[in-house]
């Protein structure tokens, strides 16, 4: 009798632990299925409505940090306005041409943002971007890479399986005080600007920049973006410090 109490007490406690245990891995899963954001932004020190929008994307990286990768692209054709923005570029510029075509868009505007390279909203919407954001779509920032810097040289890798990659090199943060134009007299913060970036078809691994003269290698980092081409979808992304 005592044996098939001892029995029954054991069988108890193997259920409740197997119970236990179901439950923690549904709940591990679910963490690690959590979704991961690409949000780029398209903007300018030149245009009275981004600094709004500089800011949204800053609150939300903060907010969300490993769940999301905020990417700011400077464009230049705002510069005839009266203040050059430094770190435009025509590059920048072609990137959101991409997503203008891909999304049948009439035009170009600032700020943009494009999340996950499918969706589009103005970049200060903070209210469209959240609920974008929540709804998780990349599952996996599988994405391997590495960088070092030799000289003013930064040398990359990427690992196998990525696909067509976006390698980004991008400075953590930056503050200009405008001196001219339609922000004249404001000081503008920004975060993760985008200083040069590269296009790598599947059969490519590796990348190379020159580290600008204004900026350290700790004041960078590296971004990949694995993105069908024809679609503008993100697949996946990953980031790394320069060694």
């Amino acid at each position: 009798m005592r044996i098939i109490k001892r029995l029954a007490r054991f069988n108890l406690l193997v259920f409740i632990c197997f119970a236990t245990l179901s439950c923690n891995a549904k709940n591990s899963n679910s963490e690690q299925g959590k979704g991961k954001t690409v949000l780029e932004l398209f903007t300018s020190e030149g245009c009275s409505s981004c600094p709004k929008a500089d800011k949204t994307v800053a609150e939300l990286q903060q907010q969300y940090q490993n769940d999301l990768l905020v990417l700011c692209y400077h464009v230049d054709y705002w510069n005839y306005l009266g203040w050059k923005d430094t770190f435009s570029s025509s590059a920048n510029t072609q990137r959101q041409q991409y997503y203008i075509r891909l999304l049948g868009l009439s035009s170009a505007y600032t700020p943009q943002a494009v999340i996950n390279g499918l969706q589009q909203c103005v970049g200060s919407d903070k209210g469209k971007l959240t609920a974008e954001i929540e709804k998780g779509e990349l599952q996996s920032n599988g994405s391997t890479l590495s960088a070092k810097l030799v000289g003013n040289t930064i040398s990359v890798s990427i690992g196998p399986g990525n696909g067509h990659a976006l390698i980004c090199l991008v400075q953590k943060e930056a503050t200009t005080q405008v001196r001219r134009g339609e922000n004249e007299g404001r000081s503008l913060h920004h975060i993760n600007l985008v200083r040069d970036f590269v296009s790598l078809p599947a059969s490519m691994n590796s990348a190379t920049f020159t580290l600008p003269n204004d900026l350290k290698r700790e004041q960078c980092f590296i971004a990949i973006l694995s993105q069908d081409e024809k679609t503008g979808k993100i697949n996946n992304w990953a980031t790394t410090a320069i060694q």
